[in-house]
């Protein structure tokens, strides 16, 4: 089984550093244009479903996706990024006024980090792995699957995958539209592409 792993197209949000978490943000025109050049460009040339968060900015890019392999999309909240709490729609600068110790852990400590009527990273990787595992569990080993989520929760998936401690969740790179590749033999994972943009070029 294949499985791309997209991130989002870009917002206005992301264009501002305005941190987004369950806010349901729509993809700005930049991003609607990614979200094109990724579908002309789409490294799959055979999809069988598309499931996407059920948030817009999201949702929006797997539709674009999904018009060209004739699918429709199959919306999930296990895929929701991560819930970031009082934090959502605020940027960094503000942040560390007043929570600076917060906002280092969250670069540099992230395991640590505790947002008030926040998910923990640890929480939130727990969700999108149980999402994933039931999109697996509902195809056949060929399937060839495509998954619209979130930056953090892309991380926290390929961490998860690779056991790479969530505190080094930040050294892997997810831009927007990037696209990862993860290939499932019988539960068992080998990534063979991270975060390439090679469809924007």
């Amino acid at each position: 089984m294949k499985i791309m792993l997209v991130r989002h197209g870009k917002t206005a949000w992301n264009g501002t550093g305005k941190i987004q978490g369950h806010s349901d943000i729509e993809l700005d025109e930049i991003g609607i244009e990614q979200a094109k050049k990724l579908a002309a460009h789409c490294p799959l040339n055979r999809v069988d479903a598309i499931y996407s968060s059920d948030l817009k900015r999201a949702q929006v890019t797997a539709e674009i996706l999904a018009e060209k392999f004739h699918l429709s999309v199959q919306t999930m909240a296990e895929l929701r990024e991560v819930h970031f709490g009082d934090w959502e729609g605020k940027v960094f600068s503000e942040l560390e006024k007043v929570e600076p110790e917060n906002v280092e852990k969250f670069f540099r400590k992230p395991n640590e980090l505790k947002i008030n009527n926040a998910e923990t990273f640890f929480e939130a990787q727990a969700r999108a792995m149980a999402g994933l595992k039931k999109i697996i569990a509902a195809h056949q080993n060929d399937a060839q699957i495509i998954v619209v989520a979130h930056g953090a929760i892309n991380r926290a998936i390929i961490c998860s995958i690779l056991e790479i401690p969530i505190r080094k969740m930040w050294a892997l790179s997810q831009f927007n539209t990037a696209v990862n590749i993860l290939r499932c033999d019988e539960g068992y994972f080998t990534v063979e592409l991270i975060n390439s943009t090679a469809h924007l070029s």
